[in-house]
């Protein structure tokens, strides 16, 4: 009995991560390994890039993420929207003086900013069930 628990166990482990998507996600341009690097995953586009409408969010030390970089797993097939932040001085919000960012930030697919934030079509990209899609986000 304890055998064939082992064994479904193993097959559960085994076979469930292979029908999830990953995404492996490299920051560019962090000046300082100083303060927290927030990430916000989107896979709505009614609410990109608002906090309300984030699939995932999390924060690394800035460190971390130049050494490492970030993994995301266990993500089902879709498109989904990268939102990010350096938030150097470490207080968990993203800092503006008059509507004018103060901290450095950025988007998947380094969509382009003009007087706000791009559209999700403009930042989306698409993660397929099986293996990893590498994006690179430069900070501006």
């Amino acid at each position: 009995m304890k055998i064939n628990i082992i064994i479904l166990t193993l097959f559960f482990f085994f076979f469930s991560k292979s029908n999830a998507g990953q995404i492996f996600i490299v920051v560019k341009n962090i000046e300082e390994k100083v303060g927290l690097i927030h990430f916000a995953l989107y896979d709505d586009p009614d609410f990109f890039p608002e906090n309300k409408g984030k699939k995932i969010g999390f924060k690394k030390d800035a460190k971390d993420v130049i050494d490492h970089g970030v993994l995301i797993e266990d993500l089902k097939e879709s498109y989904y929207a990268i939102a990010i932040f350096h938030d150097k001085n470490s207080n968990d919000q993203f800092d503006t003086f008059f509507s004018i960012p103060q901290e450095r930030y950025g988007f998947s697919n380094n969509a382009p900013v003009f007087f706000g934030p791009p559209s999700f079509e403009e930042a989306s990209f698409f993660v397929k069930n099986e293996g990893m899609t590498k994006i690179e986000i430069d900070l501006r």
